[in-house]
């Protein structure tokens, strides 16, 4: 794998492809992974990790939901479990890339939605799923590491703050449901 040197403050970056700074690995067949020491990775997992319900870290290693077509930092918990062929694991150093900053742009960006959108292009419906091909083609904006670790910590605090308020509005209703439940057997 080619790593881009690493960007003194200011310096700006062109499209980088994935594939030239980034070793994808996919997941296996569910079947082969059968075993019973074989902690498999789930979509439960994934989300946790998405949603940094786990122990996050600085990690140098991501992986993207090939069915959500999504991308979340590997958090301690997971590290170590077998991911299914519905994964694929991005490693990469983390001098170069952060990796909020790599969810955030593959997540969020416009860009990489358009550029996973013509990769789709004549597939069907049902099946929308990426290949490694088609992600280590994908290109990306690449700032100094400095900048892409604000953007990152920005956005992994955005993704924590929506899910306290969804959690406090599902708290609210829980209450006002008791307290409506209350009232009507009074």
């Amino acid at each position: 794998v080619i790593y881009l040197k690493y960007l003194k403050k200011g310096e700006t970056m062109k499209q980088q492809k994935l594939e030239d700074i980034m070793q994808f690995a996919m997941g296996k067949n569910i079947t082969r992974l059968k075993n019973a020491e074989n902690i498999v990775y789930t979509p439960d997992d994934f989300e946790n990790d998405l949603h940094s319900r786990n122990q996050s870290r600085t990690a140098s290693e991501c992986i993207i939901s090939m069915i959500k077509l999504k991308a979340a930092p590997i958090s301690i918990e997971t590290e170590k479990m077998y991911i299914t062929s519905n994964f694929l694991k991005c490693s990469f150093d983390r001098n170069v890339l952060d990796s909020w900053y790599f969810c955030y742009q593959f997540n969020q960006s416009k860009e990489i939605e358009e550029q996973i959108a013509r990769c789709q292009q004549g597939t069907t419906l049902s099946v929308k799923k990426l290949t490694i091909q088609s992600v280590g083609k994908l290109d990306m904006s690449i700032p100094d590491i400095d900048q892409q670790h604000i953007i990152g910590a920005i956005y992994r605090n955005a993704i924590i703050q929506r899910d306290l308020m969804i959690q406090q509005a599902e708290n609210m209703m829980n209450m006002t449901l008791t307290i409506l439940k209350k009232y009507e057997e009074n």
